[in-house]
């Protein structure tokens, strides 16, 4: 029977042990997590005005990896701003920047006005550039919906998983020559597969390594967008419609071949 157990969770970190499944399906939901989850980001960027010493390009790619919150409760599912259906003005918004130097200056993140407060820069610290007395900067960016697999800069997360060791020591010496790898040699959370088998080359019969085949430590973390839980869910979100799509796509395969017999 499929299980997870939460071991460690915080806002935007969360480390589970997931047993019952195949490695397929973890990694599934891993490959989901860190490739198609949608969010906010600076895609276009109007420049109006920069006699700052950093060119209009590299100020735009540097606009386009602050993370942004992403309200995903009030936005359209991300497949409806792809295909059409939902109106481009609500995938989108606009955040604006101008700032003329008094003296030395560094423009931060938090120095972007947004149309909608709630689609804002996740960090207000992240520098941007610095002017010096009298330079300025006048700028639209756009941001939009989209998901990491067409750029990173769509990333909301990232995940991982190893398989959960099971150690038998099986000499006392092996804890004193690890204690530097692993603490706690039993322990799969603090003691991970790799860690063991490290520890393994160090002890050789002195320790004894194995696993459980269907039985993994999870984690994810998200980058700020949105909390660790919303993550999960449009990651289940997300799997459950390819799931449909799939079976949708087997059954009518399989009565076209159906008809095809039958004539």
């Amino acid at each position: 029977m499929a299980r997870a157990t939460v071991v460690e969770r915080g806002e935007y970190f969360l480390k589970a042990v997931v047993e019952g499944v195949p490695p397929s399906l973890v990694n599934s939901l891993r490959r989901v997590i860190i490739s198609e989850l949608p969010v906010m980001a600076i895609d276009n960027v109007v420049v109006v005005n920069n006699t700052s010493v950093m060119y209009d390009e590299m100020l735009a790619h540097r606009l386009g990896l602050i993370p942004l919150t992403t309200p995903l409760q009030s936005l359209p599912p991300y497949e409806d701003c792809v295909s059409g259906l939902a109106d481009p003005s609500e995938c989108s918004t606009r955040l604006t920047l101008q700032v003329t130097a008094e003296g030395d200056t560094t423009i931060y993140s938090g120095d972007l006005a947004s149309d909608r407060p709630d689609v804002v820069p996740v960090y207000k610290d992240i520098p941007i550039v610095k002017l010096v007395k009298g330079q300025s900067i006048v700028l639209e960016a756009y941001a939009k919906l989209g998901v990491a697999k067409d750029h990173a800069k769509w990333q909301a997360a990232t995940a991982s998983y190893y398989y959960y060791p099971k150690v038998v020591v099986k000499s006392e010496n092996c804890r004193e020559m690890c204690k530097e790898i692993c603490r706690q040699l039993e322990n799969p959370i603090e003691c991970s597969f790799n860690k063991a088998w490290t520890c393994k080359d160090l002890c050789k019969e002195g320790l004894e390594v194995t696993w459980d085949k269907n039985k993994y430590v999870f984690w994810v973390e998200s980058f700020g967008n949105y909390d660790v839980n919303t993550a999960l869910r449009e990651a289940f979100r997300i799997l459950k419609r390819k799931f449909a799509v799939f079976a949708e796509e087997l059954f009518r395969r399989a009565s076209s071949r159906q008809s095809l017999n039958i004539d």
